[in-house]
């Protein structure tokens, strides 16, 4: 009976049940005056106020909770000082930030669980971008990788966002685990013919598989509802022991709120994004 009830107890200690999430919440930007905002983002101009840089950030930090996620990544930060305000607001214990030099936002992630190593990456030639980031998270005795991105937009050629899929594909194949999620804002309105998949060639899963066509969309762009976002998993994570993927969680989170009247993603001018967060949950054991 002793030995059953240490089995159940070595079973419950490791056993985990998590949710990971991604949010570009459009242009979190802070009401000081660094020299590296957006022209829009300097106080006292075109609008820009105390009053609206908080506005904006309970508007994101409401998103956060009713996420209700334990691992989230985020793009167009201005700064880790809002990164840490988010996370101590939350209740989470870790986060990572990155940004290049002279950048005006950045890209983070804040955990309950221990991040146990961080990397940056700066693509040579491509400084005016921003980085990859790169974490270790320890959760249920595993360890796992995170990589966030946030690709160049669409306003730059195809040959910047081939750069970062070869460097991402590379730095995952090098440095990361076995086990990786790779998440953010990837700039790309058709994966299937993209860079990215070719360079990733059939070594991740890309969750938007588990929905029905009309429903796949998180962004409107130019009037049609497209994606922006994804949540890639390495194979290793869709197996049935360890550290996995939970079948059929992936999620896009829609909630009245964030909508417009023609159910459009509001975007910053009402406080909120013109992207809509995804969540993805995972389990030990």
């Amino acid at each position: 009976m002793k030995i059953l009830l240490c089995i159940f107890c070595a079973f419950w200690l490791y056993a985990e049940e998590f949710c990971a999430a991604t949010y570009n919440v459009e242009n979190l930007f802070d009401a000081k005056n660094d020299g590296t905002e957006y022209k829009e983002f300097i106080l006292s101009k075109y609008g820009w106020s105390k009053e609206e840089a908080e506005n904006k950030f309970e508007n994101t930090l409401k998103v956060l909770k009713d996420l209700k996620s334990d691992i989230i990544a985020l793009q167009e930060i201005e700064n880790e000082d809002l990164l840490k305000r988010l996370k101590n607001e939350l209740g989470f214990s870790y986060h990572a930030f990155s940004k290049n030099k002279n950048a005006a936002v950045g890209l983070g992630i804040i955990s309950k669980y221990e991040i146990v190593k961080t990397q940056s990456f700066s693509l040579k030639g491509y400084e005016k971008f921003r980085p990859i980031l790169h974490v270790k998270i320890k959760a249920g005795g595993e360890i796992f990788s995170v990589f966030v991105n946030h690709f160049p937009s669409l306003n730059n050629p195809n040959s910047t966002r081939e750069a970062y899929s070869n460097a991402l594909a590379h730095y995952m194949k090098n440095g990361g685990e076995k086990k990786s999620i790779l998440i953010g804002d990837f700039n790309m309105l058709d994966y299937e013919n993209s860079p990215l998949k070719e360079a990733l060639r059939d070594e991740v899963y890309d969750l938007w598989n588990e929905l029905p066509k009309k429903n796949q969309w998180n962004y409107v762009y130019k009037t049609k509802r497209n994606i922006l976002d994804r949540i890639l998993l390495s194979k290793p994570l869709l197996g049935d022991t360890g550290l996995r993927y939970t079948k059929k969680s992936f999620s896009v989170f829609k909630e009245k709120y964030l909508l417009d009247s023609k159910n459009a993603p509001k975007g910053n001018f009402r406080g909120f994004s013109d992207h809509l967060p995804l969540k993805a949950c995972f389990e030990t054991s």
